[in-house]
């Protein structure tokens, strides 16, 4: 398959591909071709050319479209179309002109103002209905599970994504899940405020996002309103329907059944447009299985009737199984003419079995042309299907009862648990913190280490549940910055911690002085205490550094990167802060040694190694607790439980690797989620084994 990685200069939007897919979803791109782009280009700035906002902050907004939404979109269509390459065998001519889509994919109608406009010409990208002037971008796309409704928003966001940084300055497309709506009295306005801090960082202070929705050039694309359950759905449309009236532009995305269940229906004259999926005909499905060289499956759906009757709506008047393009594309991957499913809960069954049975896996990597690298290098080292199939069983149980459908290996929480492996966390959190407090407080020795220890020992030992030990926060980026603001509040920092360091060695002085010289105690103190504020000062103020260093972009380019960062925080802060620590201290120690009258034995080792050691110890326990040490610790405890448990192995990263290679997940970046929904609610619903 050709790479999907495009550049854009200026208005032009190159090597794009032609995207058709089977499966979950089929979904299909805009043409490498002029008329496509001018279309595109036109739509964009009919509906959003309007004179530019001055607060809007656009050279974000391009990173942001840039180097995150466009890649991920990319991504998640190609995984789609990387699950059969014989779809992709289209030639160059073909690319140079419109060659519709792929016969599997449902057709769209089209409903405007509570009218029916009739099916959609299958040659017309959706951005031209989205643009049309009685739509005017505001749209609801629905559809059954696995009709193509994510895909169809994904393939309308890669459009919309295109045309902004082609046409810069224009509106800002941004993909949501709206099954993270999870306070119901907060407004769609505020959510999206917060998810746009949460997920892709920025100023707050700022109110970077806030003037992106005053000046109404955020395009907000809302997918999964039908994963929220009835009752939650019901009152999210309310807020929705609120937003949309008085929001210009908008697009959700919700399963047709559960919308109509509602009993809450969008106002048309807010949600202006509607494009409904409809089931597959019997020619689609059989030029789809022509396509993939398997023609002998039609005459089988026909002649069994277990198989016939999927063709027909069920009971509740849903489409027929087989008339869903995921559950077609699934039947012919694991049809068994031994073994015919006879519902959709066989059917996903049948085809978790074969994407991991040893003849797939082995298949599988016989049929790789390309060198690549494995997650397993040898099908003997891959996991047992039982231990696959136990592992995503615990996590779509998680990802459903948490309301969200992607996963960060970071973003795993001890809350996750059973009571059970709580208790078990919460333990091995303690001895570890407290073995970890001891080994420093030995470093430094004396009273003072044994503060130490007890002080890190009992950082995350609490027993109540809401407690740190179950809130772990990773650190996601290190960045020191040395502007103008943040060397006045270093500055700033500094003089406080001086002057109180001073006053510190005043009142020790005076005390000092009553039972000994007062002036060679004032002096001595004195000293003392302006070494304590400099270094305590200059490490709060290496703090006050990277607190104010300034938003960046969050991108999750690799598994678990929110704890690898952590861990690199931690070691640049221990780094940093050891030197800072280490220097003044030595120079007083210098000093001191030249002028009897001064004596740091008082808190400055005589010796040259032990006096190395307690400022190594201080720095790794300054870096623990602000460079993201106690999230790497936290993280460490929660894999050793769930490793010893059973319930995951303890390579979280390679595993679910490997089961995106079995195609049962979705990858993009750091980030995974199930092939489907449909998947992840089959996962979730089969009894635990741990």
């Amino acid at each position: 398959m050709t790479s999907q990685d495009q550049g854009i200069t200026g208005s032009q939007i190159e090597n794009s591909q032609v995207q058709l897919t089977q499966g979950e979803r089929d979904a299909f791109s805009f043409l490498n071709s002029n008329n496509n782009q001018v279309t595109i280009k036109n739509i964009v700035l009919q509906l959003f050319g309007q004179s530019t906002p001055p607060v809007v902050d656009w050279d974000w907004a391009h990173r942001l479209l840039e180097k995150k939404q466009l890649p991920e979109i990319r991504k998640r269509l190609t995984d789609t179309l990387g699950r059969d390459r014989s779809l992709m065998q289209i030639s160059l001519d073909q690319q140079l002109r419109w060659v519709g889509r792929s016969p599997l994919q449902a057709e769209r109608r089209l409903q405007v103002h509570d009218q029916d406009r009739g099916i959609l010409d299958m040659r017309k990208m959706l951005i031209e209905t989205f643009g049309q002037d009685d739509i005017s971008g505001s749209l609801l796309i629905l559809g059954t599970p696995g009709a193509g409704k994510t895909t169809e928003l994904l393939s309308l966001a890669e459009q919309l994504v295109c045309g902004a940084i082609a046409n810069p300055k224009t509106v800002i497309p941004v993909l949501f899940e709206l099954s993270t709506w999870r306070n119901d009295s907060q407004s769609i306005r505020d959510w999206l405020i917060e998810k746009l801090y949460y997920l892709h960082g920025g100023d707050r202070k700022a109110k970077q996002y806030e003037h992106w929705l005053d000046q109404q050039v955020l395009l907000p694309l809302l997918d999964g309103l039908d994963e929220l359950g009835l009752e939650r759905q019901q009152k999210c449309t309310i807020k929705l329907n609120e937003f949309a009236r008085q929001y210009p532009h908008i697009v959700v995305c919700c399963r047709v059944k559960e919308f109509e269940q509602g009993n809450v229906k969008l106002n048309n004259l807010n949600f202006r447009g509607v494009v409904c999926l409809e089931p597959l005909s019997d020619g689609q499905i059989q030029a789809y299985l022509e396509m993939i060289q398997q023609p002998q499956l039609w005459p089988a759906i026909q002649s069994i009737p277990a198989l016939q009757h999927l063709l027909e709506p069920d009971e509740e008047g849903d489409p027929g199984l087989l008339r869903v393009p995921l559950f077609i594309t699934l039947a012919a991957r694991a049809y068994d003419p031994q073994h015919p499913f006879q519902t959709k809960a066989e059917l996903l069954e049948q085809y978790v079995d074969r994407q991991l049975s040893p003849e797939t896996r082995e298949s599988d990597r016989r049929k790789e042309f390309e060198q690549r690298e494995w997650a397993y290098k040898t099908p003997e080292l891959e996991p047992d299907w039982r231990q696959t199939q136990r592992t995503l069983r615990w996590l779509a149980r998680q990802l459903q009862q948490n309301n969200t459908v992607e996963l960060l290996i970071e973003r795993i929480q001890p809350h996750w648990l059973d009571d059970e492996r709580t208790r078990r966390y919460r333990l091995i959190g303690r001895l570890f913190f407290w073995l970890l407090g001891g080994l420093l407080g030995g470093l430094l020795g004396g009273l003072l280490g044994g503060l130490l220890g007890g002080l890190l020992g009992g950082l995350l030992s609490r027993s109540s549940g809401d407690g740190d030990l179950d809130n772990i926060q990773p650190l996601e980026a290190f960045k020191i910055s040395i502007s103008h603001v943040v060397q006045q509040k270093i500055f700033k920092k500094l003089k406080i911690w001086l002057v109180g360091g001073l006053i510190f060695g005043l009142i020790a002085g005076l005390v000092g002085g009553l039972t000994g010289d007062l002036i060679s105690s004032l002096i001595s103190n004195l000293v003392r205490g302006l070494s304590i504020g400099l270094v305590g000062g200059m490490i709060y103020s290496l703090k006050q550094s990277l607190e104010l260093s300034g938003p960046d972009l969050k991108l999750r380019s690799r598994p678990n990167q929110g704890i690898w960062n952590s861990l690199q925080s931690l070691l640049w802060t221990t780094t940093l802060s050891y030197p800072i620590i280490v220097i003044p201290q030595l120079l007083i120690k210098k000093v001191a040694e030249k002028h009897s009258w001064l004596d740091p034995s008082g808190i400055l080792p005589r010796n040259l190694p032990s006096f190395l050691l307690s400022g190594l110890a201080v720095s790794l326990f300054w870096g623990i607790l602000h460079g993201g040490g106690v999230a790497c610790l936290q993280h460490l405890c929660l894999r050793l439980v769930l490793w010893q448990s059973g319930i995951a192995p303890w390579n979280l990263a390679r595993f679910l690797n490997y089961c995106f290679e079995r195609k049962l997940l979705q990858q993009v970046g750091g980030r995974y989620r199930f092939l489907h929904r449909e998947l992840l609610d089959h996962f979730a619903g089969q009894p635990p084994t741990v």
